[in-house]
């Protein structure tokens, strides 16, 4: 009976449950060549170009400009347009140009000045405009004040054959080794120089040093007078008499006559003495009676002169204006 069961789990393991069970093949393997390492590198793709290259331009980075705003100033009593050019670093010219003055004497108080931008880099001083040769600074006089201020009096000769206008004088300060210890600058008294005529200047030193060793007074600036101006020169003073008042007024009485064809206004009459040596004593304007001299006509005048020192030797009388309108 054992021997029958035997046989029969033998039977059915041999049929695999009903099927015959075949051993898979055995499959050997195969090898698999190794690549070189270059072969393993991306390719890349070089484009050709259709024609000769060219360096690429970049484009220019757009600049803004930066348009500062104006500066406006207001003009106080006592301002001549050389104080305010000064003030700003400018030059008169450009004041002028840019607000249209013709007249540079006749500035309104309460008037409203453009001051233009500078030229150029304002961290040195302004280059002044070169003086038209010739003119000559001749007679300087130093003379302090009781308040303690500082007079430089002079004047300007023009030698040459044409007129000169708005003729700026410098003076400076300096101590025995030559250093700056004070500046300052004025316009002549009158504004045309005409040829063969000397016209006197005045610089204050409000703050002066309490000594100097040497100083340097030139003429900084000056232009041609223009063909179209109104400047009028046919005028004469004529019957002039000096008195000494006391030690430090001399007084000038006498007549002022418009001997040219047309009228005239804006009077300018200064008076200036001198001293036996030829340097100024004093100077100043006359305030006329009339705001219009009539062609022909004659108006007086009276001129104070404040004498801080020395006697008058000498004196004179200049005047121009301008052709009534």
């Amino acid at each position: 009976m054992k021997h029958f069961i035997w046989g029969l789990i033998a039977a059915w393991l041999l049929a695999g449950c009903g099927r015959l069970v075949t051993p898979a093949p055995e499959i050997s393997p195969v090898a698999i060549p190794t690549l070189p390492s270059s072969a393993l590198t991306t390719p890349t793709f070089t484009p050709q170009p259709t024609s000769t290259p060219r360096p690429a331009t970049p484009l220019a980075s757009p600049t803004a400009t930066v348009t500062p705003p104006p500066v406006i100033y207001v003009v106080q009593s006592g301002d001549t347009l050389l104080d305010i050019a000064i003030r700003f670093d400018r030059t008169t010219e450009a004041i002028q140009a840019a607000n249209g003055i013709v007249d540079p004497r006749f500035l309104q108080i309460g008037q409203q000045l453009i001051i233009p931008p500078p030229a150029g880099n304002l961290a040195e001083p302004p280059t002044p405009t070169p003086t038209p040769p010739p003119l000559l600074v001749e007679a300087v006089n130093f003379q302090k004040t009781p308040q303690g201020a500082l007079w430089c009096l002079g004047r300007v000769s023009n030698p040459g054959r044409d007129p000169l206008a708005e003729v700026v004088v410098e003076a400076a300060l300096f101590d025995g080794s030559g250093v700056l210890l004070a500046r300052g600058a004025a316009f002549t008294q009158l504004d045309v120089i005409q040829p063969g005529q000397a016209v006197p200047f005045a610089i204050l030193f409000d703050a002066p040093p309490s000594s100097f060793a040497q100083y340097q007074v030139v003429a900084v600036s000056g232009v041609p007078l223009s063909a179209q101006t109104r400047y009028y020169f046919d005028l004469e003073a004529s019957d002039i008499r000096g008195t000494q008042v006391d030690l430090s007024t001399y007084r000038l009485d006498g007549q002022l006559r418009n001997r040219g064809n047309n009228d005239v206004e804006a009077i300018r009459l200064v008076a200036v003495a001198y001293d036996a040596d030829g340097k100024v004593l004093a100077q100043r304007q006359a305030d006329l009676p009339v705001e219009i001299l009539k062609a022909g006509a004659v108006t007086p005048f009276q001129i104070d002169l404040f004498l801080l020192h020395g006697v008058v030797a000498r004196y004179e009388v200049l005047a121009q204006g301008l052709k009534a309108q």
